[in-house]
């Protein structure tokens, strides 16, 4: 890896007035035909959220240019000159803070879920680990692709097939005939994976036919335009912010109070707080109008005053309000979860489920309609049930209270928002 240094010339040179017009013509003429001319996405992911998987800094968004994205489509670029990556991962930061037109998402995701399972998805489509292979992997793939990317591959699945999901079909020398997806083929062999979900080796020798149909094993739904809606809102049910940078968290505007930092541990970057003035203010509420949600974040909580409130969601104008707090007792924590919507508000806190400070742990709350749950590592520690309404629009706060009192001190590396209720099995991983 190159260090930080060899950057500096680069970003200085990207910041030259010609720059903007000369990324955008980089950008128009090596990506806009996977992640779409503005950015909105394709074949490749949307660029125009803010939220990069592999992260938003010049420096990283320069380093996956040039190296790729390993077992994906994105290639590397070894023979392009630096100073043309340079340009363009500044024109992608820039995409990077605007908002695509068509991406507002306005239907039911417990809906669905229910025709995601009506209309056997899984049987080709992975989601949290579950489901067959025939098709791509679905897990997180709302954010990452435009809405009309996605009611595209819907009703017209066709129209552009994933480099992996290419299919094969094949006639052996018996008259058997056999279409599938096509996986790798040398001089002498071809592999493909059957509808089985089955891996099939053939030796060219033995086949009397191999043509390769620009067609997707994938068949066109006729959804009408509220299911689709659902089924969108179900792959959008999903937000997660990674705590990698201070400038934009999750893709919204970003406020720095104090110095947190942004810190390298074994789970990946993190930012970390000290406890004193630092935090962290997002122009958004992730989980605004959820009628149901879970609410998942991994932290490492390292001491400091007894009551610490380390995340907040607040709706504008109210006290209805989301929120994480943790007591610190000795060199343990116990963990308060607190939801308020009107006049409906409960705490759920174990004061005897006490946890190691300095390690890194999971905590989530979940509520079904019903019954409102938290647990820490996957496991249940408090339940009650009760009514609470959507909130509104918002904003959050991390590392302290939304009002400035009560600071955290320790890291927070992720948080996820799904806008269903999760069992642990789905929760996010500690790795």
């Amino acid at each position: 890896m190159r260090p930080i240094f060899f950057f500096l010339p680069l970003l200085m040179l990207a910041q030259s007035p010609d720059d903007p017009e000369a990324g955008r013509k980089l950008y128009l003429g090596r990506c806009a035909h996977c992640h779409g001319q503005n950015g909105e996405g394709g074949r490749g992911v949307a660029l125009n959220t803010g939220r990069f998987r592999h992260g938003g800094s010049p420096e990283e968004l320069f380093r996956t240019i040039r190296q790729g994205i390993p077992n994906t489509e994105m290639p590397p670029a070894p023979r392009l000159p630096d100073h043309e990556i340079s340009r363009m991962a500044a024109w992608v930061a820039q995409l990077g803070r605007q908002q695509a037109a068509d991406e507002k998402v306005t239907g039911d995701a417990e809906i669905g879920a229910a025709l995601y399972k009506k209309h056997a998805c899984a049987q080709c489509h992975t989601l949290h680990g579950v489901g067959g292979f025939l098709g791509p992997d679905l897990t997180g793939i709302g954010p990452q692709r435009s809405v009309r990317h996605l009611r595209e591959s819907m009703v017209n699945p066709g129209a552009e097939i994933p480099l992996d999901y290419r299919t094969v079909a094949i006639t052996t020398a018996k008259g058997d005939r056999l279409t599938g997806i096509h996986l790798n083929e040398d001089e002498y062999s071809l592999q493909m994976r059957d509808p089985a979900s089955r891996l099939r080796v053939f030796l060219k020798s033995e086949l009397r036919e191999v043509s390769y149909p620009r067609q997707s094993l994938m068949p066109a739904y006729a959804l009408a335009k509220a299911e689709q809606d659902h089924l969108i809102a179900f792959l959008n049910a999903e937000t997660v912010w990674r705590f990698d940078r201070l400038d934009s968290i999750g893709g919204h505007k970003t406020t720095v109070l104090g110095q947190p930092k942004v810190i390298d541990t074994p789970l990946g970057k993190a930012v970390e707080f000290d406890g004193v003035d630092d935090a962290l203010f997002i122009e958004n509420h992730p989980l605004a109008g959820a009628k149901t949600f879970t609410w998942e974040a991994i932290f490492r909580p390292d001491g400091g005053q007894f009551e610490q409130r380390w995340f907040h969601l607040s709706e504008n104008g109210s006290e209805n309000r989301m929120l994480y707090e943790i007591r610190v007792v000795g060199d343990k924590w116990y963990l308060d979860s607190f939801n308020q919507t009107g006049d409906q508000g409960k705490a759920l806190m174990n004061r005897e489920a006490l946890h190691p400070l300095g390690q890194w742990h999971h905590v989530a709350t979940v509520y079904d309609g019903k019954v409102f749950r938290n647990f820490v590592n996957g496991v249940e520690e408090g339940s009650a049930e009760i009514q609470f309404a959507p909130q509104g629009d918002g904003r959050s706060s991390v590392g302290v209270r939304i009002n400035k009192v009560f600071y955290f001190k320790g890291a927070v590396h992720s948080a996820r928002f799904t806008r269903r209720a999760l069992t642990p099995s789905e929760f996010q991983k500690l790795e």
